[in-house]
């Protein structure tokens, strides 16, 4: 019986180290962070020229205020499509759309769109820099 019991308690121990391994990844959630925020990360890790992006859709009154920022790793051509969109049903449809290009290590592309029709609306930006691409969206902004 005594031998059974130690079994059980090595077995209790090894799986308690599994367990500490597995949720000491490297995954990290923030919880009320926005797409954008986790593609920054995503950038860092899997681009060679995309350091990090950010893409985001503010309400003041009835103007909306789009931006999508880039960063490149290196001198670079540097090129923002940002779209913005309103909802309809389940699916997303284009408002307007603008777009910057540039060479160098960073590219800002800020816009203002006066709403007309109510409705839940966001921005997707589409970076590229030296020929890589990230398409990121903004959070969901109600008018």
């Amino acid at each position: 019986m005594g031998r059974k019991t130690l079994k059980k308690k090595i077995l209790g121990i090894f799986c308690a180290l599994c367990l500490c391994i597995c949720m000491t990844g490297s995954c990290i959630t923030v919880y009320g962070a926005g797409v954008d925020g986790c593609v920054d990360r995503i950038a860092e890790a899997r681009y060679a020229n995309i350091a990090a992006c950010s893409t985001g859709l503010k309400l003041n009154g009835s103007t909306f205020a789009a931006r999508a920022v880039v960063n490149a790793k290196v001198k670079a051509s540097i090129s923002i499509t940002m779209t913005l969109q309103r909802q309809s049903g389940t699916r997303w449809s284009d408002v307007t759309s603008w777009f910057d290009s540039t060479t160098g290590y960073n590219l800002d592309l800020t816009k203002n769109y006066v709403a007309g029709t109510r409705g839940n609306y966001r921005v997707r930006a589409v970076y590229t820099v030296n020929g890589e691409t990230i398409t990121t969206y903004s959070s969901t902004v109600a008018y």
